[in-house]
C-alpha cells in the first residue's frame, strides 16, 4: 500500500468520525492545532470587547490597538520560544499558547475595566470552551453528525418501517392518553423547570439503556471470520484493492480506550438521532390529532382555564395551536422515544435489525483498520530492512 493510500485512508477515518483509528493520533498535534484558528478568532473577539465606558472613544481605540498588539506579541512570542516560524501556525500547540488564550482576555478585562470577579468567570468560560473544542475536534463530532444525518436519510424508509412494527400498541396507548383530561392537567400544568426535568429523565434513562448495550455491540464489530470477509467489507474504501490475506492484515489488533470511546460515540450518536427522529414522528402525529380533534373549549374544560392560543389556522372557527397542545405533544413524544429505546434494546428482533442498520458503516471501519494496520506494519518492516546494513558489504 502506497503512502498516498495510507493518507487517503486516514482522511477517510476522519470523514467517518473515527480519527482515533489513525495510528499515533496526537491530541496536542492533531486536535488542538486543528482547532487553533477558531480559538484565535475567539481570542481577538474577547479582546475587542474589552472597553471602558468611562473613557473617551479615542482612549478606548488606542487601548484596543495596544491590547491587540500585546496579545499578538505574546502569542507569537510563545511560538518563537519553541523555535517555530513566528508568522505561522505552530505544528504543535503547547501550554504557553493555551495560557495566552485562557488568561489574556481575563487579565485585560481586570486591568481595563477593573472587573476582576468577571475576569475569574471569563477564565472558567475559556477553559470550558477549550474543553468543548477539544472534544469536538478530537472525536470529530461534526463529521459524526454529518455521517449520522446522511445515514438517517438513506435508511429513513427502514426506520419508519421498524417504527411501524415496533410501536403500533404504543400509538394506540398514546392516542388514549392524548384524549385524557388527567394527562393534559399534568403535562400542561407542570412548571417549565419540572417539565424540563421530566423530559430530561426520560432522555437520560433512554441514553443509559443505549450505553449499557454498546459494549456488547462493539465487541462483535472487530471480529471477522476470514480475510475474505474483510475484503468484501472494504469495497468502496481507500484500501480497496490492497493485499488482504491473513498474513498481511491485523485481525486481532486490540483497540485502545480512546478508540473504543470514539467508535462508541459514533454508534451512540447515530442511534440517538434515530430515536429522536421517531420521537419527532410521534410528536407530529399528536399535533395533527390535536388540531383535528381538540378545540379551545375542550382544553378549557380539561384544564379549568382558557388555553394559551399561539396560532389560529383557517380563521376564527379553524384549528388552533395552543401552548398546552405543544406541551402535551412534547411530553408524550419524549415518553415514546424512551419506550422505543427500551424496545430496541430488550426485543431481540428489533435490536438486531435496528443495530445492524446503524453499525454497518462502523463495522466497515473496523475492517479498513485491519488492512490499514497491516499496511503500516509492512511499511515499517520494509523500512527497517532497508536501513539494516548488509553484513557482506
Amino acid at each position: 500500500m502506497t503512502g498516498e493510500t495510507i493518507a487517503a485512508t486516514e482522511a477517510w477515518f476522519r470523514r467517518q468520525g473515527i480519527p482515533h483509528f489513525i495510528e499515533d493520533y496526537s491530541p496536542r498535534r492533531a486536535v488542538l492545532t486543528r482547532g487553533l484558528p477558531f480559538l484565535t478568532v475567539v481570542l481577538f473577539i474577547e479582546v475587542l470587547t474589552v472597553i471602558n465606558t468611562d473613557w473617551p472613544w479615542w482612549a478606548n481605540a488606542l487601548t484596543m490597538i495596544g491590547m491587540i498588539a500585546a496579545v499578538a506579541i505574546a502569542w507569537q512570542g510563545t511560538i518563537s520560544l519553541r523555535r517555530r516560524n513566528p508568522f505561522g501556525l505552530p505544528a504543535q500547540v503547547g501550554v504557553a499558547q493555551l495560557a495566552v488564550f485562557v488568561l489574556a482576555p481575563s487579565l485585560l478585562t481586570g486591568i481595563v475595566q477593573n472587573l476582576w470577579a468577571f475576569a475569574v468567570w471569563q477564565v472558567l468560560l475559556n477553559l470550558l470552551l477549550l474543553g468543548i473544542v477539544y472534544v469536538t475536534v478530537s472525536f470529530a463530532l461534526l463529521p459524526v453528525a454529518s455521517w449520522a444525518v446522511r445515514r438517517l436519510f438513506r435508511d429513513m424508509r427502514d426506520v419508519i418501517g421498524l417504527f411501524a412494527r415496533a410501536l403500533p400498541l404504543l400509538l394506540l396507548f398514546l392516542t388514549f392518553l392524548f384524549i385524557n383530561a388527567e394527562v393534559w392537567n399534568v403535562a400542561s400544568g407542570l412548571e417549565r423547570g419540572s417539565r424540563n426535568a421530566v423530559i430530561a429523565v426520560f432522555a437520560l434513562m433512554g441514553g443509559a439503556f443505549l450505553i449499557f448495550r454498546l459494549p456488547a455491540e462493539l465487541g462483535q464489530l472487530g471480529s471477522f471470520a476470514s480475510a475474505e470477509q474483510v475484503a468484501r467489507l472494504v469495497r468502496g474504501t481507500p484500501v480497496e484493492g490492497a493485499p488482504v490475506t491473513n498474513a498481511v492484515i491485523r485481525l486481532d489488533e486490540p483497540l485502545g480506550r480512546r478508540q473504543w470511546l470514539n467508535a462508541g460515540l459514533v454508534v451512540l450518536f447515530a442511534l440517538s438521532l434515530r430515536v429522536l427522529f421517531v420521537s419527532v414522528l410521534v410528536g407530529v402525529f399528536l399535533l395533527i390529532l390535536g388540531l383535528a380533534a381538540i378545540d379551545e373549549g375542550l382544553i378549557a374544560s380539561w384544564n379549568g382555564r382558557p388555553p394559551e392560543v399561539l396560532l389560529r389556522l383557517g380563521g376564527p372557527e379553524g384549528a388552533v395551536v395552543t401552548a398546552e397542545l405543544l406541551r402535551v405533544a412534547l411530553f408524550l413524544a419524549t415518553f415514546s422515544g424512551f419506550y422505543f429505546t427500551v424496545s430496541i434494546v430488550t426485543n431481540r428482533e428489533y435490536r438486531d435489525e435496528f443495530f445492524e442498520e446503524v453499525v454497518a458503516d462502523v463495522r466497515q471501519a473496523f475492517a479498513v483498520r485491519a488492512v490499514y494496520l497491516g499496511a503500516l506494519a509492512q511499511r515499517e518492516a520494509e523500512a527497517a530492512a532497508g536501513a539494516t546494513p548488509d553484513p557482506e558489504s
